[in-house]
């Protein structure tokens, strides 16, 4: 009797636990994890990261972000090691060469891409000039490395922002094609007292998509209307914000 007796506290704390195990289990969301080219100390790597957070919450998923260099986090996502890839333009797939990767249809922001030199103090009529300059760019940036190669003497790919404003800063290329926000790197110890500026006016305006890998179809419209519920809501403008002071 004592033994029946001294075994039922065990039991019950053992019911309670595995009982505590399976509540645990049914509410925990899956992971869906996307790669991306953009560099985590930007405004637009903060912004994203947020804004995928919040909307894959609202449709029942907690949501990671790794950064990879530029062509392998595309082919990553495409090979569907990643769920999706979190940053990129709307005509990534005008060639088909990522058929697996679905762009969600809603705009997720917009981007501008400018020129950066050091030795270049002014352009006029900024594609065109480029034959006479090198130039670096984003390596896996489909759009700016496209243009590139059709206006400049010479184009090299690099893997980062960082190394793309060294090499201007150190004289290996005249010219850095990126996005502004990536460009944020200039206000930083490393480049504040490099010479490495803006010339000319912005280049593009690109809006920004999602792409989610095939294996989640189902999520694009879930995704989408997420996405733009949280324009309607002010969570959007409520990211941007929160984005931009976690900069400063």
């Amino acid at each position: 009797m004592l033994e029946q007796w001294l075994s039922k506290p065990r039991l019950i704390i053992a019911l309670m636990q595995f009982s505590a195990l399976a509540i645990t289990s049914a509410s925990a969301k899956p992971i869906i994890t996307f790669t991306t080219h953009v560099e985590p100390q930007s405004t637009a790597y903060k912004f994203t990261n947020l804004l995928l957070t919040e909307a894959f919450s609202r449709i029942g998923y907690k949501f990671s972000m790794k950064t990879l260099p530029g062509k392998r986090s595309l082919h990553e996502a495409n090979k569907g090691v990643f769920d999706g890839e979190a940053h990129r333009f709307s005509g990534l797939n005008d060639n088909n060469e990522f058929p697996n990767l679905i762009r969600v249809p809603e705009i997720q922001q917009v981007i501008q891409n400018a020129m950066f030199s050091k030795r270049v103090k002014n352009i006029a009529m900024p594609w065109q000039a480029l034959a006479k300059y090198s130039v670096t760019v984003p390596r896996g940036s489909v759009w700016l490395t496209a243009m590139a190669k059709q206006y400049a003497k010479d184009v090299q790919e690099l893997s980062s922002p960082v190394k793309m404003l060294n090499f201007v800063k150190h004289g290996r290329a005249d010219i850095a094609l990126m996005s502004i926000e990536a460009a944020e790197l200039l206000t930083s110890k490393e480049f504040q007292e490099s010479g490495v500026k803006q010339i000319g006016p912005v280049l593009s305006t690109l809006a920004i998509y999602t792409y989610l890998h095939k294996k989640h179809k189902k999520l694009v419209p879930k995704l989408a209307f997420a996405l733009h519920q949280m324009k309607l809501d002010g969570s959007y403008q409520r990211l941007i914000k929160q984005s931009k002071k976690s900069g400063e």
